[in-house]
């Protein structure tokens, strides 16, 4: 009696076709082929494409799909195609493994992945992996064939190839019945049949049929079984696809045997060893001489039983070793783990590489920032140092203006000083004299009494005070015999006027005696203000004050007034207030500090600060050089 496992590996033999018979294999489309091929010379391009097709369509004979398959691969090899040239190869592959020989069809079929791979073609390099996971399930190798169908599944899902998955789908669940997980194959079947249904691919939903029965037969559910394997050989019938057809006779076979109905289990292998013997499936014929080994012996017909055991030995036989094929998947193995470890090498490789650009790339972009931060700090120090020596020169050009304007300014204040005492002096000898003789003959005259002599000796005095008050004002009352408080004491006295103005001056002076410059510009600075009050304030009282601050060096006029006050910024931007902006810029000119407090309530306060200047101060000065 046959074993288990023997009776494992009689029955997987169909779903080895899946993945390229569902795709539509006709037998009728490889015979009008093959007049083409045999009466014209097609082009390169186009004879490709016509063997592909003539190998893929020939079911009736695996020897000649294959010749077909090794001329396929010979053109693409010259042509260079890698599109081809996987086809080639698959189909190679798959009509060795229908001859039984599993070591050929493996060779082939990683021939295969490995141009499928060079074309980077993802729905075929998953129905390569599919098909070799079919040939390790033919081999008994399980592990390999659930890892590739893994594999092909991942792939396909990834794609658009909806019958190219379901096919996979059917392969890996026959997988999962022949190593007996019979629920599990159920479920890819279900998939699987959805997905023919859904597109009417009644090729795909025959080879579905036909396994799922096998699967029933497996449960025990003979009559279900029975039903799927009928009407799954009904449909391949049509399209002359004889292997699968004997897989399902042996399958149907074995459900009558199991309800003890020998004689129709016999007729069912005997119509499955006829078509496999008129088409060389030699796994086909060893397992139906297997099958009728077993029903003759359980007959009692020793003879016959002898027969087609030792017919099941040789077909058996001329099928390769398994053991070389399980040798081939060490080495395939091996050689996957060496391309892994090789890949992973070169990946680390390129990691190192990266690495190694990443880091002179940021090396670079470090020198570049260290470059543009440098040249931008040297442009700015740059720019710095010409703007630092454009405020030098400005500031030496704007120092010599200042000094060219205050020398101008003390030469005109000098001049007009000057004029201001050549005037008065003028008018003072000279008129003054001749005013004084005029009135002394004006006293010679005898009629002293007459109304005339008494007008003109009037008239005359009255032009003495004149001259007199005009001397002293262009010489400023400022003089070497009476200095600064005097001169002041005289303007206010003169500006005096009870019931109309109430003038009071106060001074406390310096112990030294002050430049005689400086007391020009403050008694010209209080005429300013005096002068102003006057013509604008309209006020009934003023005073002046005068305070010398000997340790801050530095002297302070203030005048205030009680009149109508005035805003200080519209007085200085306006265009007539031209007396508070020339007394401004004279206060300037001395390195002073003005400040201004004006209201109608309280009336107005101006406060000047001047540096004070003493005689002693000119005495200690050093002498410059002009040599």
């Amino acid at each position: 009696m046959i074993s288990k496992h023997k009776a494992h590996q009689m029955l997987v033999g169909v779903f080895i076709l899946i993945t390229h018979v569902c795709l539509g294999q006709d037998q009728n489309i490889a015979d009008s082929l093959a007049l083409v091929y045999k009466n014209e010379k097609p082009h390169d391009t186009i004879k490709l494409e016509l063997l592909r097709n003539l190998s893929f369509n020939e079911v009736n004979s695996a020897e000649l799909s294959l010749q077909y398959a090794e001329e396929l691969i010979s053109l693409s090899k010259e042509l260079d195609d890698p599109l081809y040239l996987h086809r080639g190869f698959l189909q190679k592959g798959y009509n060795e493994l229908l001859l039984g020989n599993l070591d050929e069809a493996l060779k082939a079929q990683f021939m295969a992945l490995e141009a499928v791979q060079r074309a980077d073609y993802k729905v075929g390099i998953g129905n390569v992996l599919g098909a070799i996971a079919d040939t390790y399930i033919v081999a008994n190798d399980h592990s390999n064939g659930k890892l590739y169908y893994n594999k092909s599944i991942d792939i396909i899902r990834k794609t658009n190839d909806s019958i190219a998955l379901a096919s996979v789908l059917l392969n890996a669940g026959n997988a999962q019945r022949v190593s007996g997980n019979y629920d599990s194959s159920l479920l890819y079947f279900s998939e699987s049949n959805f997905i023919f249904k859904k597109f009417d691919h009644y090729i795909g939903m025959a080879y579905n049929l036909g396994n799922s029965g096998m699967a029933y037969a497996q449960l025990g559910e003979h009559e279900l079984a029975s039903l799927s394997l009928n009407q799954a050989i009904s449909i391949l019938k049509k399209t002359k696809n004889y292997q699968p057809i004997c897989e399902f006779l042996i399958s149907s076979s074995d459900i009558y045997a199991k309800k003890d109905d020998l004689n129709i289990a016999i007729s069912l292998a005997i119509n499955s060893l006829t078509l496999a013997k008129k088409h060389h499936l030699k796994q086909q014929i060893s397992e139906a001489h297997q099958k009728l080994f077993e029903f003759y012996d359980r007959l009692g017909d020793p003879n016959k039983s002898l027969l087609h055991y030792k017919q099941h030995i040789v077909y058996r036989d001329s099928v390769n070793n398994l053991s070389s094929v399980q040798k081939m998947a060490n080495l395939r193995t091996e050689y996957e783990v060496n391309l892994r470890e090789k890949e992973i090498d070169l990946l680390e490789e390129q990691d190192a590489l990266n690495r190694t650009y990443l880091l002179i790339g940021i090396v670079l972009l470090l020198l570049a920032i260290a470059l543009l931060l440098y040249f931008r700090q040297r442009f700015l120090n740059t720019k710095l140092i010409a703007q630092k020596e454009r405020n030098e020169h400005n500031e030496k050009v704007q120092s010599l203006m200042q000094e060219h304007q205050t020398r101008a300014l003390e030469s005109m204040v000098q001049g007009k000083e000057d004029e201001r005492k050549r005037l008065a002096q003028e008018l003072h000898n000279h008129f003054g004299s001749l005013l004084a003789t005029i009135k002394v003959n004006l006293n010679g005259i005898d009629d002293l009494n007459s109304p005339y002599h008494q007008t003109v000796s009037s008239l005359v005095d009255q032009a003495c005070t004149d001259i007199r008050s005009m001397s002293h004002q262009l010489n400023m009352g400022v003089s070497e015999d009476f200095g600064l408080v005097p001169a002041l004491k005289e303007l206010t006295q003169q500006l005096h006027h009870p019931g109309e103005l109430a003038v009071e001056f106060k001074a406390s002076i310096c112990d030294n005696q002050l430049d005689s410059k400086c007391e020009i510009v403050i008694y010209r600075i209080v005429q300013e203000l005096v002068s102003n009050v006057l013509k604008h304030a309209n006020a009934s009282q003023l005073s002046v004050l005068l305070t010398c601050f000997e340790e801050e060096q530095l002297i302070n006029i203030l005048v205030h007034d009680n009149g109508k006050g005035f805003d200080p910024n519209y007085v200085q931007n306006n265009r007539n207030g031209m007396g508070l902006k020339s007394l401004a810029h004279m206060v300037a000119e001395q390195n002073g500090e003005i400040n201004i407090d004006s209201n109608p309530k309280s009336g107005t306060s101006i406060s000047i600060d001047l540096p004070l200047v003493t005689v002693s101060d000119l005495a200690e000065a050093p002498e410059i050089s002009t040599n």
